[in-house]
């Protein structure tokens, strides 16, 4: 992060991320999308404002933010947020030159991908 950025939110008092398998069927947190049994999921578990929070996050939503923050100077996001912070990011304006529009198309393309992924079921 460099002097000019600045995000609104105060760090975790910790942080833990792992990339596991899922054994059952989980709910993304950001999208709310369907992690299937096999499938690699990221699990954060952290502690913000005294208590703990575990957040799940499909492969889709994580290749969305890692290809954000790899083109986006200050990409600030919060778990659970992940959608309508990139949506506010699209918004201001990331179309403004060549580069922009191009990386706008990539957020979209990645946008149909999360939104044609299978929805959660709870299991019977």
């Amino acid at each position: 992060m460099s002097d000019a950025c600045y995000c609104d939110y105060d760090p975790a008092e910790f942080y833990s991320v792992s990339v596991p398998t899922a054994r059952k069927a989980h709910r993304c947190d950001e999208c709310g999308r369907a992690i299937s049994p096999g499938e690699t999921y990221e699990r954060v578990i952290g502690k913000w404002d005294g208590s703990v929070s575990v957040f799940k996050t499909c492969r889709r939503c994580t290749a969305l933010r890692d290809h954000l923050k790899a083109h986006v100077p200050c990409f600030c996001w919060a778990h659970g947020n992940l959608l309508g912070d990139a949506c506010e990011e699209w918004s201001n304006g990331l179309s403004t030159d060549a580069a922009g529009s191009g990386l706008m198309f990539e957020l979209g393309r990645m946008a149909v991908a999360i939104k044609r992924a299978p929805a959660f079921r709870r299991p019977a």
